[in-house]
């Protein structure tokens, strides 16, 4: 009997929790914002080749399980991280963040955001980008300075508080000491981006990745881009180096991955090495190189979540910038 009790613990102990119980249904990536937009579109190119790992991974015992995003839009954000925090940890669902825009309840130090940013379960990174300054090329804003010369504050269509692009709008426009009349209730970028071409507003910032996507037409003209060297795609564009802010190259997002708190280390490693795969997957690669939107991971956990606590107390700088109404 005790050589047999020894042979079945022996046999169990070969065999991770995530190899043995994962993934036993459906995965569901949570999307925090609407269709259309930069989160949703990297999601959805990322999720059949996190499905190919886990088959890879799993070989004959592969169940034919489904990774499955979902769009979750609602309160800037605040409702998927709200949902994703309370689910089991169990692997099967998970979330795109938006940071530092989920970050902003912990850069402000609000105490009753409904989530906490540090608990989750971060997994990996899969994407990263910086900003560009959008207005309509019909418009009456040839330059930046045309923007900072007006006469009132801008209106600036945004989906709310909450998200990245909104705090790299408020960072800029205090830098240069500019007001701005905040729209918000857009449910995603293309949403807000849109805003601006029908007149809504006067300005607001993409990502550079989504700005060349939505901009095929030629129906946006780019002012300015936060980066150390413009791309090719804005030749219009100014820099922080040519209106003397180069601090503003900061403001750039990143796209993570994390899960409810509480997975086990194998689930954390197991899902850091799927979302590697996915992004480094030829086709995601080539299909980056297209469209220029910038995609990349981490090879371990730990990074992602020291990358996310070095972005978070960047922005924590800002704290009073953000508390304004």
């Amino acid at each position: 009997m005790r050589f047999l009790t020894a042979l079945v613990a022996l046999t169990i102990g070969f065999v991770s929790p995530a190899q043995a119980a994962f993934p036993e249904k459906n995965i569901t990536i949570v999307i925090p914002y609407g269709p259309g937009g930069g989160f949703d579109t990297l999601t959805r190119k990322l999720a059949p080749y996190v499905e190919e790992y886990f088959a890879k991974a799993a070989g004959k015992n592969y169940n034919k399980i489904k990774v499955v995003p979902k769009n979750m839009p609602g309160a800037s954000g605040k409702k998927a991280a709200v949902y994703t925090s309370k689910q089991k940890p169990d692997g099967h669902t998970v979330q795109i963040f938006n940071i530092p825009g989920h970050g902003l309840p912990y850069i402000r130090g609000d105490k009753d955001a409904g989530y906490d940013i540090e608990s989750y379960s971060w997994l990996n990174r899969v994407g990263g980008d910086n900003y560009v300054v959008i207005v309509s090329k019909e418009g009456p804003y040839k330059k930046l300075d045309d923007l900072l010369n007006k006469p009132t504050d801008l209106k600036i269509p945004e989906q709310g508080p909450g998200s990245t692009s909104n705090m790299a709008n408020r960072i800029t426009w205090d830098t240069f000491k500019k007001g701005g009349e905040y729209i918000y209730g857009y449910k995603s970028s293309r949403a807000y981006s849109t805003a601006v071409l029908r007149g809504d507003g006067d300005v607001t910032m993409l990502a550079s990745g989504s700005a060349k996507r939505y901009n095929k037409g030629g129906d946006f003209r780019i002012l300015a881009h936060w980066a150390d060297e413009i791309d090719p795609a804005f030749p219009d564009a100014v820099n922080g180096n040519d209106v003397g802010h180069p601090e503003l190259h900061n403001l750039g997002l990143l796209r993570m991955i994390a899960g409810p708190a509480g997975m086990s280390d194998e689930l954390v490693t197991e899902w850091n090495k799927a979302l590697a795969y996915a992004v480094n997957h030829p086709d995601i690669q080539a299909w980056s190189a297209k469209t220029g939107n910038p995609v990349k991971a981490y090879d371990s956990a730990a990074k992602t979540k020291e990358v996310l606590m070095q972005n978070l107390g960047y922005f924590k700088q800002f704290k009073d910038v953000f508390a304004k109404k």
